[in-house]
């Protein structure tokens, strides 16, 4: 009876790799020890947070004649707090061929791809991601519900368009199939990356952004523009690459127009600093400080320090 038992057990060990042959475990585990100092707290204080870590499945399986399906489920983890589950990330279905990706699903929207693509989010998901501040106009979108198409690098360029349903409670409450919609082009070859993208959703909720970085040598730089609704943005990074240690300094303003019904006609600037090291392939440790600032009367500065480590699996 026991060899039975045993003889099934090895039995199902070795069938279950085959069964999942096309499946991948992945993720990120990344938390930071921070220190803030913000004009919002009665003190400053520090804190240990889990930022952006994930834990993910994806897979394909060929259908014949170049045809595959693709999927991904991931969500965000808690390493600090210990919340099990966080926030849903990229969660798709599609199909895959010579002539590009369609999908539906959980996705960023095109226009977040190409706020990416070139490059501008040195260190990004730490102190210093210039989306961590909140003190610019950034909004980069994970549509729910999101039907895409990627195409295949075309010579470097890759093209992306999206439609997102509002499903009676989204983008003015529309019911038809393209309540939102997304763009983007994006280039890469030869250390030069460069990217522009459009994006409605709805209700005068439109953007449009142009981005470009180059590498040479050991040297990346990037830069952004967008213009979302009549508020102006502008982000700069640079990065020198020495051995298995990087340095990253980044800048980022927004001009928020006459008509912002919050900070009409202020300024609201960040800037970061950041060195990076390499433990392994797959592993890292990091200090950074960032400080935001307005011209708005009645706001001091608010600053963060922060020392952290990013596992990738």
């Amino acid at each position: 009876m026991k060899k039975s038992i045993i003889a099934a057990a090895i039995a199902v060990a070795v069938a279950a790799p085959a069964a999942n042959a096309g499946v991948t475990n992945y993720g990120k585990v990344h938390v930071s020890i921070d220190h803030y100092d913000a004009w919002y707290m009665p003190d400053a204080q520090w804190e240990v947070n889990s930022r952006a870590s994930r834990i993910g499945l994806k897979g394909t399986e060929d259908l014949g004649n170049g045809l595959s399906v693709t999927w991904k489920a991931e969500t965000t983890y808690d390493f600090a707090d210990g919340g099990a589950w966080g926030s849903g990330r990229n969660a798709y279905i599609g199909l895959a061929g010579d002539w590009g990706t369609f999908l539906y699903g959980i996705h960023d929207t095109p226009y977040k791809m190409s706020y990416y693509a070139a490059g501008i989010e040195m260190m990004g998901d730490t102190a210093i991601d210039f989306g961590d501040s909140g003190y610019l106009d950034l909004s980069p979108v994970r549509a729910s519900n999101a039907i895409a198409y990627v195409s295949p690098n075309m010579n470097g360029l890759t093209i992306a368009a999206a439609i997102v349903p509002g499903e009676g409670n989204n983008f003015d409450n529309g019911t038809g199939l393209a309540d939102a919609v997304s763009v983007s082009a994006m280039y890469s070859n030869n250390g030069l990356k460069m990217a522009a993208g459009y994006e409605d959703l709805g209700d005068d909720d439109t953007k449009f952004l142009v981005t470009a970085g180059y590498t040479m040598n050991n040297v990346t730089v990037a830069g952004l523009y967008q213009d979302y609704e009549d508020d102006k943005t502008i982000l700069l990074s640079a990065g020198v690459a020495m051995g298995n240690n990087n340095l990253v300094l980044k800048w980022g303003q927004t001009d928020y127009g006459k008509d912002n019904t919050v900070y009409g006609g202020n300024d609201h600037t960040v800037w970061g600093l950041g060195a990076e090291h390499k433990l392994s392939k797959r592993s890292s440790a990091y200090a950074a400080y960032g400080n935001a600032s307005t011209d708005e009367s009645g706001y001091d500065d608010t600053t963060i320090f922060s020392v952290g480590m990013i596992h990738n699996f």
